[in-house]
Protein backbone atom coordinates (compact mmCIF):
# COMPACT_ATOMS: atom_id res chain seq x y z
CA UNK A 1 0.00 0.00 0.00
CA UNK A 2 1.09 3.17 -0.72
CA UNK A 3 0.42 6.55 1.22
CA UNK A 4 2.02 8.78 -1.02
CA UNK A 5 0.29 10.46 -4.02
CA UNK A 6 1.66 9.84 -7.44
CA UNK A 7 2.72 12.78 -9.37
CA UNK A 8 2.58 11.74 -12.92
CA UNK A 9 -1.06 11.38 -13.72
CA UNK A 10 -0.88 10.67 -17.35
CA UNK A 11 -2.20 7.33 -17.47
CA UNK A 12 -6.02 9.07 -17.20
CA UNK A 13 -6.13 10.10 -20.30
CA UNK A 14 -4.21 7.02 -21.83
CA UNK A 15 -6.52 6.38 -25.13
CA UNK A 16 -5.81 2.72 -24.38
CA UNK A 17 -7.20 2.69 -21.07
CA UNK A 18 -10.33 4.92 -21.95
CA UNK A 19 -11.21 2.78 -24.46
CA UNK A 20 -12.13 -0.08 -21.71
CA UNK A 21 -15.67 1.79 -21.19
CA UNK A 22 -18.54 0.94 -22.81
CA UNK A 23 -21.80 1.14 -21.91
CA UNK A 24 -21.73 -1.97 -19.56
CA UNK A 25 -19.37 -0.23 -17.51
CA UNK A 26 -21.09 3.43 -17.18
CA UNK A 27 -24.26 1.55 -16.88
CA UNK A 28 -26.35 3.17 -13.56
CA UNK A 29 -28.53 -0.12 -13.04
CA UNK A 30 -27.46 -1.48 -9.42
CA UNK A 31 -25.53 -4.88 -10.02
CA UNK A 32 -25.89 -7.68 -7.23
CA UNK A 33 -22.42 -8.62 -7.22
CA UNK A 34 -20.60 -5.82 -7.02
CA UNK A 35 -23.36 -4.04 -4.38
CA UNK A 36 -22.39 -7.52 -2.01
CA UNK A 37 -18.66 -6.44 -2.75
CA UNK A 38 -19.17 -2.91 -1.76
CA UNK A 39 -20.89 -4.58 1.32
CA UNK A 40 -18.73 -6.52 2.28
CA UNK A 41 -16.12 -3.91 2.11
CA UNK A 42 -17.82 -1.46 4.62
CA UNK A 43 -18.69 -4.66 7.12
CA UNK A 44 -14.96 -5.73 7.03
CA UNK A 45 -13.10 -2.05 7.57
CA UNK A 46 -15.72 -0.57 9.61
CA UNK A 47 -15.47 1.96 7.29
CA UNK A 48 -19.25 3.70 6.24
CA UNK A 49 -18.69 4.31 2.40
CA UNK A 50 -17.32 1.69 -0.07
CA UNK A 51 -17.40 2.54 -3.44
CA UNK A 52 -16.20 0.56 -6.88
CA UNK A 53 -15.23 4.07 -8.90
CA UNK A 54 -15.08 4.01 -12.51
CA UNK A 55 -12.07 7.00 -13.54
CA UNK A 56 -13.16 7.72 -16.60
CA UNK A 57 -12.11 11.51 -19.04
CA UNK A 58 -14.13 13.52 -16.71
CA UNK A 59 -15.85 12.11 -13.79
CA UNK A 60 -15.44 9.38 -11.49
CA UNK A 61 -18.23 7.19 -11.63
CA UNK A 62 -20.04 4.99 -8.82
CA UNK A 63 -21.36 1.75 -10.72
CA UNK A 64 -21.30 0.52 -6.92
CA UNK A 65 -21.26 2.25 -3.35
CA UNK A 66 -22.99 2.22 -0.01
CA UNK A 67 -23.00 4.73 2.27
CA UNK A 68 -23.43 7.95 0.05
CA UNK A 69 -24.96 11.10 0.64
CA UNK A 70 -28.67 11.58 -1.18
CA UNK A 71 -27.15 14.25 -3.95
CA UNK A 72 -24.34 11.45 -4.93
CA UNK A 73 -26.78 8.79 -4.98
CA UNK A 74 -28.24 11.33 -7.92
CA UNK A 75 -25.46 11.86 -9.35
CA UNK A 76 -23.46 8.76 -8.88
CA UNK A 77 -20.38 10.59 -9.82
CA UNK A 78 -18.08 13.60 -9.12
CA UNK A 79 -15.66 15.32 -10.96
CA UNK A 80 -12.51 13.51 -11.53
CA UNK A 81 -9.83 16.25 -10.55
CA UNK A 82 -11.36 15.85 -7.10
CA UNK A 83 -11.34 12.06 -6.48
CA UNK A 84 -8.93 10.21 -4.96
CA UNK A 85 -9.74 7.13 -7.05
CA UNK A 86 -7.81 9.56 -9.30
CA UNK A 87 -4.33 7.88 -7.75
CA UNK A 88 -5.67 4.61 -7.63
CA UNK A 89 -5.99 4.76 -10.78
CA UNK A 90 -2.61 6.74 -11.80
CA UNK A 91 -0.18 4.63 -9.53
CA UNK A 92 -1.75 1.38 -10.41
CA UNK A 93 -1.35 0.09 -7.09
CA UNK A 94 -3.10 0.92 -3.16
CA UNK A 95 -3.14 3.77 -1.59
CA UNK A 96 -4.04 4.23 2.45
CA UNK A 97 -4.56 8.18 3.76
CA UNK A 98 -4.86 7.95 6.92
CA UNK A 99 -6.57 11.57 7.15
CA UNK A 100 -6.95 13.79 3.98
CA UNK A 101 -6.30 16.98 6.09
CA UNK A 102 -2.73 16.05 7.03
CA UNK A 103 -2.19 15.98 2.63
CA UNK A 104 -1.93 19.43 1.17
CA UNK A 105 -1.51 18.00 -2.23
CA UNK A 106 -4.89 15.66 -2.01
CA UNK A 107 -8.01 17.67 -4.21
CA UNK A 108 -9.68 19.80 -1.30
CA UNK A 109 -12.97 19.85 -2.49
CA UNK A 110 -14.46 16.34 -1.26
CA UNK A 111 -12.45 16.75 2.08
CA UNK A 112 -14.68 19.83 2.83
CA UNK A 113 -17.88 19.14 0.73
CA UNK A 114 -18.16 15.77 2.42
CA UNK A 115 -15.78 15.80 5.16
CA UNK A 116 -13.76 12.97 3.88
CA UNK A 117 -11.17 12.20 5.95
CA UNK A 118 -9.21 8.36 5.88
CA UNK A 119 -9.49 6.86 2.34
CA UNK A 120 -7.96 3.03 1.40
CA UNK A 121 -8.08 2.36 -2.64
CA UNK A 122 -7.10 -0.82 -4.31
CA UNK A 123 -7.13 -0.29 -8.32
CA UNK A 124 -10.01 -2.16 -10.56
CA UNK A 125 -8.69 -4.18 -13.83
CA UNK A 126 -10.31 -4.74 -16.72
CA UNK A 127 -8.20 -6.69 -19.45
CA UNK A 128 -5.14 -5.37 -17.73
CA UNK A 129 -5.97 -2.22 -17.68
CA UNK A 130 -6.56 0.12 -14.69
CA UNK A 131 -10.27 1.16 -14.98
CA UNK A 132 -10.99 2.44 -10.94
CA UNK A 133 -10.48 1.55 -7.21
CA UNK A 134 -12.64 -0.50 -4.87
CA UNK A 135 -12.81 1.95 -2.33
CA UNK A 136 -13.67 2.23 1.50
CA UNK A 137 -14.22 6.19 3.14
CA UNK A 138 -14.39 7.28 6.42
CA UNK A 139 -15.82 10.74 7.78
CA UNK A 140 -12.62 10.67 10.38
CA UNK A 141 -9.15 9.77 10.50
CA UNK A 142 -8.40 5.73 10.68
CA UNK A 143 -6.38 3.27 9.53
CA UNK A 144 -6.61 -0.48 8.36
CA UNK A 145 -4.95 -3.56 10.16
CA UNK A 146 -2.90 -5.74 7.05
CA UNK A 147 -4.97 -8.38 7.67
CA UNK A 148 -8.51 -6.42 6.62
CA UNK A 149 -6.26 -5.25 4.07
CA UNK A 150 -5.35 -7.77 2.30
CA UNK A 151 -9.11 -9.19 2.38
CA UNK A 152 -10.33 -5.63 0.63
CA UNK A 153 -7.26 -6.06 -1.45
CA UNK A 154 -9.04 -9.73 -2.23
CA UNK A 155 -12.40 -8.05 -2.83
CA UNK A 156 -10.55 -5.70 -5.54
CA UNK A 157 -9.98 -8.57 -7.05
CA UNK A 158 -13.65 -10.02 -7.33
CA UNK A 159 -14.69 -6.82 -8.18
CA UNK A 160 -12.39 -6.79 -11.49
CA UNK A 161 -13.33 -10.51 -12.58
CA UNK A 162 -16.98 -9.03 -12.20
CA UNK A 163 -16.31 -5.79 -14.24
CA UNK A 164 -14.38 -7.95 -17.04
CA UNK A 165 -17.62 -10.27 -17.40
CA UNK A 166 -20.01 -7.11 -17.88
CA UNK A 167 -17.41 -5.31 -20.34
CA UNK A 168 -18.07 -5.67 -24.37
CA UNK A 169 -15.06 -8.12 -24.93
CA UNK A 170 -13.00 -6.58 -26.95
CA UNK A 171 -9.57 -7.48 -28.92
CA UNK A 172 -6.60 -6.10 -28.42
CA UNK A 173 -6.81 -2.46 -29.04
CA UNK A 174 -5.96 -1.19 -32.49
CA UNK A 175 -6.67 2.44 -33.20
CA UNK A 176 -10.29 3.64 -34.74
CA UNK A 177 -10.48 5.41 -37.80
CA UNK A 178 -11.39 9.19 -37.70
CA UNK A 179 -15.19 8.05 -37.88
CA UNK A 180 -15.27 5.72 -34.92
CA UNK A 181 -12.84 7.59 -32.86
CA UNK A 182 -15.87 10.73 -33.53
CA UNK A 183 -18.46 8.51 -32.44
CA UNK A 184 -16.67 7.21 -29.45
CA UNK A 185 -15.76 10.85 -28.00
CA UNK A 186 -19.71 11.56 -28.87
CA UNK A 187 -20.92 9.02 -26.59
CA UNK A 188 -18.41 9.11 -24.05
CA UNK A 189 -19.48 12.99 -23.97
CA UNK A 190 -23.42 11.86 -23.29
CA UNK A 191 -21.95 9.46 -20.90
CA UNK A 192 -20.25 11.89 -18.96
CA UNK A 193 -22.99 14.62 -19.03
CA UNK A 194 -25.77 11.57 -17.19
CA UNK A 195 -24.81 12.68 -13.59
CA UNK A 196 -26.08 16.64 -13.93
CA UNK A 197 -29.10 15.08 -15.83
CA UNK A 198 -30.30 12.92 -12.93
CA UNK A 199 -28.98 15.15 -10.49
CA UNK A 200 -31.84 17.30 -11.94
CA UNK A 201 -34.36 15.09 -12.01
CA UNK A 202 -34.10 14.05 -8.68
CA UNK A 203 -34.62 17.56 -7.13
CA UNK A 204 -37.21 18.21 -10.29
CA UNK A 205 -39.27 15.24 -8.80
CA UNK A 206 -38.80 16.85 -5.08
CA UNK A 207 -36.13 13.94 -4.02
CA UNK A 208 -33.44 15.94 -3.48
CA UNK A 209 -33.69 19.25 -0.86
CA UNK A 210 -32.02 22.52 -2.40
CA UNK A 211 -28.87 22.31 -0.69
CA UNK A 212 -28.31 18.74 -1.27
CA UNK A 213 -29.06 19.57 -4.98
CA UNK A 214 -26.45 22.57 -4.83
CA UNK A 215 -24.09 20.72 -3.29
CA UNK A 216 -24.38 17.87 -5.94
CA UNK A 217 -23.82 20.54 -8.55
CA UNK A 218 -20.91 21.47 -6.62
CA UNK A 219 -19.21 18.42 -6.97
CA UNK A 220 -20.21 18.46 -10.88
CA UNK A 221 -19.31 21.63 -11.40
CA UNK A 222 -16.56 21.04 -14.29
CA UNK A 223 -18.70 19.39 -16.37
CA UNK A 224 -20.18 22.46 -16.60
CA UNK A 225 -17.89 24.54 -19.06
CA UNK A 226 -18.17 28.23 -19.16
CA UNK A 227 -19.27 29.47 -22.31
CA UNK A 228 -16.81 30.80 -24.51
CA UNK A 229 -16.09 34.87 -24.28
CA UNK A 230 -17.11 36.47 -27.51
CA UNK A 231 -15.02 38.94 -29.13
CA UNK A 232 -17.54 42.43 -29.34
CA UNK A 233 -18.54 43.55 -32.86
CA UNK A 234 -16.82 46.03 -34.83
Amino acid sequence: MNSRLPQDLSVLDDTERLSSFDTSLLDSTPDPELQAIVSEATALSGFPISLVSLVVRKIQFFRAHVGLPPDLVAALATDRCTSFCQFVVAGEDGLEIEDATSLPDLPRDLVERYGIRAYVGFPLRVMGRTVGSLCVIDVKPARLEAEVLAKLDELAQRASARLESLACQKPVYTPLSEADQKAWRAWMEVAELRPLLSLGERFSEGKLSLEEFQRGLGALAGLVAPPPVQSPER
